[in-house]
């Protein structure tokens, strides 16, 4: 391996160090002790210890690197944080709308204050209008980024977004100037005009990810989200080294490949990179693309590994806590199993095929195959750990897809410059979106494979990658021949990962049932399960970009082997009770919606929630007065919901039952709802509690605490503002001999049900 590459990889290992182990207090030391370290090797001077010498330096300048980062940055964020005052921002793109709310990346723009990257919070619709480049005046609230409910986060930080501002007044245009950012904005905004203007409503959302990196509406599309990660093909939308080499193709088959023409095409490819929004993965692949292209100019040969780890450093020196970005990892990941790999299983799997009439079209369909699978090789794990599910198709959904990507890609461009002669640009915009609906269709047929995805949980993901990489580690140190080199570890990773299945069906079987509330962030899902069946109650979350109840329930479903949600059942609609019913949806299979009859305007959730039941044609009950309902092996006590009063105290509180097992939960009740349960019910057979209201002191009044028969209490909440649980509530709990469990502390909560 290269000087370079030793080095670079070397200095991101650091900053991983610094930003994952280290405290601030201790990055320094970490330099010193690194740098005195390669000075005293250095001082041996024996050639072997070269690159000893040079990764231990290197390691000192990341070091070194990420402090200085941290204080010009970080520290001077927490200096500014929960200062609340008129300041002046500059827009550096184009804000995007929300249901509730708009957000913007915007500069701090003012002389005596450092000019640090901010995300800008409005309400409704304040942000409409304006574009990047504006200069506004705001009164702000300034939060650190870095910090989130007093926890550490690199959510934004490794976006080299270091401050939040929400804004508390209205807002004053000062100016507009051309920044390299505005540009950039303005011309992605030009590019996604066009393409809403030549393509159908279906299609425009996918080219407008696929041709810039703008997904928001593909995002709001959650049938269509849900469809491309299920096949494996949602990341051809995160712009990355298929979009530039595609770019760099039909650059040079345009230009051609002279030296000047390999000069003009790299300032153009970067171009696109500024214009996609410098994602990580763009400025990785324009960077080993510019390797490539300048290697020749210099009379040197490209090494791709060299390549590789001089793109990631270059990355981690504009932003060293980019190494927290997930699409970093999957990028370098993908990339790396791709260099280490790829060349090697095509090699061996075209041995069969050479000098044969079939060898040119075999060479094309393993090439892709090899891709696809080298691909898998990093990028699998940290995908499982950071989605919670494995696309197990994802190598053949590429096979039948990326050659049609890349046609889109390509033809999408041309769409957009033919824009310029609407009626040709429309019918080019028209005949283009056939191949975007193949793509669609493909990957609605692999999707609807039951086990298209895998959901794993997070012990068994580290498992099963420690396996499979001890495996390559071992035939790769014995020497092995390439084709064991190629089985070995794919056997590994096949067998443990059905023995890992059998064992998951095998605990299921054990049981007659589970009820578990699952870890939602701020908000709730309580799921019953018997069998393959299940009924759900209430199912959302507010800790945005945190949790997506609709994908947190469907991966514990998964886990437990369910194929059916007999019911999906409201306590009331508020947002953290139902904002993941569409993505539940989406992912299952639902027989029934019930919900509480006596709704108010106030239910601003109602109308898309019967969108999406209508959809999915999922048939919807109301309840007005007491029920027993029963699915399959689970019954549910539906209680008459509240008619007046604001939507907690029109919640409809649920008995579920498996077997001889009870719990209850009554939403967001207050206690006043509680008293009039223990007046009319007997709860003494009830084992489990799910705490009201996520542990408000509105709700568990002692009357209520004490009429429930077991001694079990599960609390719904996560990290919140609001001061939940109320330490009242928890003293009560306690005075009545509850053991309490927590989803903010002990994750998924799982009671299992013995018969």
């Amino acid at each position: 391996m290269r000087k370079l590459a030793i080095g670079a990889f070397s200095f991101a290992a650091a900053i991983l160090v610094a930003n994952y182990i280290l405290t601030r207090a201790t990055i320094i030391y970490a330099a010193v002790i690194c740098a005195f370290a390669g000075a005293l090797v250095l001082g041996v001077r024996l050639k072997s210890l070269r690159g000893l010498v040079i990764s231990l330096l290197c390691a000192a300048i990341g070091f070194t690197v990420f402090a200085f980062h941290y204080d010009r940055t970080v520290e001077q964020a927490h200096a500014l944080s929960g200062r609340e005052d008129v300041f002046r921002f500059r827009l550096l793109e184009e804000p995007t709308r929300y249901d509730s709310y708009s957000s913007v990346e915007a500069q701090l723009y003012q002389d005596e204050l450092p000019r640090l990257q901010t995300i800008l919070y409005a309400s409704g619709d304040a942000l409409d209008g304006y574009h990047g480049g504006d200069l506004i005046a705001v009164r702000a609230k300034l939060t650190s980024a870095d910090q989130r409910y007093g926890d550490r986060t690199d959510r934004y930080t490794a976006r080299n977004i270091y401050l939040r501002a929400n804004v508390k007044g209205a807002m004053l245009r000062l100016g507009s100037s051309h920044t390299l950012a505005s540009l950039a904005a303005r011309a992605s905004r030009i590019i996604c005009s066009c393409v809403e203007g030549v393509f159908p409503k279906d299609t425009a959302p996918f080219m407008k990810a696929l041709l810039v990196g703008n997904k928001t509406e593909l995002y709001r599309n959650d049938a269509l989200y849900v469809v491309l990660s299920r096949a494996g093909l949602m990341h051809v939308v995160a712009v990355s080294g298929m979009h530039v080499s595609c770019l760099v193709a039909l650059l040079q088959m345009l230009l051609g490949k002279s030296r000047r023409n390999a000069i003009g095409c790299m300032i153009l490819f970067w171009c696109f990179v500024l214009i996609t929004g410098f994602s990580p993965s763009a400025v990785r692949a324009a960077f080993m693309q510019t390797m490539l292209l300048i290697a020749p100019l210099f009379g040197r040969e490209n090494d791709p590994i060299t390549s590789l780890s001089a793109a990631l450093a270059f990355l981690l020196l504009l932003n060293p806590f980019a190494i927290a970005s997930t699409s970093l990892q999957l990028s370098f990941a993908a990339m790396l199993g791709i260099v280490l790999f790829a060349e090697r299983i095509e090699e061996r799997l075209m041995r069969p095929f050479e000098e044969t009439k079939a060898e040119k079209i075999m060479r094309f369909l393993i090439g892709s195959a090899a891709c696809s699978l080298s691909v898998m090789v990093f990028s699998l794990p940290i995908t499982a750990l950071t989605f919670g599910y494995m696309a197990i198709f994802s190598p053949l959904t590429n096979l039948l897809c990326l050659p049609v990507v890349q046609l889109c890609f390509a033809g999408g461009y041309l769409c957009c410059l033919l824009s310029l002669f609407p009626v040709v640009g429309s019918a080019a915009g028209a005949l283009l979106s056939w191949p975007v609906r193949y793509l669609f269709a493909v990957c609605r047929r692999i999707s609807s494979i039951s086990f298209a995805a895998l959901y794993e949980p997070t012990w068994l993901v580290l498992s099963l990658t420690g396996l499979v990489y001890l495996s390559l580690l071992l035939v790769f140190a014995l020497h092995r021949n390439t084709k064991e080199k190629i089985i070995v570890p794919l056997a590994v990773w096949i067998v443990s990962l059905l023995l890992s299945q059998g064992g998951l069906l095998l605990y299921n079987s054990t049981a007659e049932g589970f009820f578990t509330v699952v870890d939602v962030g701020q908000g709730q899902c309580v799921c019953a399960v018997s069998g393959q069946n299940a009924v759900v109650v209430d199912c959302g979350s507010t800790s945005f970009g945190e949790y997506q109840a609709g994908d947190n329930a469907a991966a514990y479903l998964k886990q437990r082997g369910v194929r059916q949600i007999e019911a999906v059942i409201f306590t009331h609609l508020h947002e953290d009770h139902v904002n993941g019913f569409e993505r539940l949806a989406n992912l299952y299979s639902i027989r029934k919606l019930v919900l509480p009859a006596n709704l108010a305007d106030a239910d601003t959730q109602l109308p898309g929630i019967l969108r999406c039941a209508l959809e999915h044609d999922i048939p919807v009950e109301w309840i007005e007065n007491d029920r027993w309902e029963r699915f399959d092996d689970i019954r549910a006590m539906l209680l008459q919901p509240g008619d007046t009063g604001d939507g907690n105290e029109r919640c409809m509180p649920v008995l579920l039952s498996v077997g001889n097992y009870d719990l209850i939960t009554t939403g967001d009740a207050p206690s006043s709802r509680e008293k009039a349960l223990v007046d009319t019910l007997d709860l003494s057979q009830i084992e489990i509690l799910v705490v009201g209201h996520h542990g408000s002191k509105t709700a568990s009044c002692e009357e209520y605490l004490a009429s429930i028969g077991g001694r079990k209490a599960v609390l719904s909440v996560g990290k919140n503002t609001y001061g939940l649980p109320a330490e009242e509530t928890l003293e009560r709990l306690a005075a009545f001999g509850y053991t309490v469990y927590r989803t903010d502390t002990d994750g998924n909560v799982e009671i299992r049900i013995h018969g």
